[in-house]
């Protein structure tokens, strides 16, 4: 008893008492530190997502020039992925499904390009742009071909 009076008197601790000071603050220095990274963590991540945010608002014009230059070469399948994509993603988006159609009619498909039609006029029965209606026809005319030569 007369230790402890004499060294709370004194201002000086125990061994126990200083053990457990330098083990806390241990912990209190892990702990400063697993919080200034956890910070640069989350600022990153936040950077991060507003880059990737940034990088997709082109997604749908990038594709969709992707799509035309691979049908200016000839590579069919290449833009028919894309106007897939794009179809997948953004499906108010009429020009895919123009192109899509007009693909299958360069394949010789006019019963997948009418799928196709169909499938952006059931989305947009309202809002059909004029410029399909030739594509349209031409479809309707092949389809009718087919049934005449069966």
């Amino acid at each position: 008893m007369f230790n402890y009076l004499f060294r709370k008197i004194t201002g000086k601790k125990s061994k126990k008492e200083l053990k457990d000071e330098i083990f806390f603050g241990k912990i209190s220095n892990n702990y400063q530190k697993i919080n200034k990274i956890f910070e640069k963590l989350i600022k990153k991540s936040i950077f991060e997502f507003y880059s990737i945010r940034e990088k997709c608002k082109d997604l749908l014009d990038t594709n969709y020039k992707l799509g035309l230059k691979h049908l200016e070469k000839g590579n069919l399948s290449d833009a028919k992925i894309r106007f897939t994509i794009i179809m997948k993603f953004w499906p108010e988006f009429q020009d895919a499904y123009y192109q899509k159609a007009y693909i299958l009619m360069l394949e010789n498909k006019p019963h997948k390009a009418k799928e196709v039609i169909d499938k952006l006029i059931f989305k947009n029965p309202d809002k059909l742009d004029q410029k399909f209606t030739p594509l349209i026809e031409q479809i309707e005319s092949s389809l009718q071909s087919l049934q005449n030569n069966e």
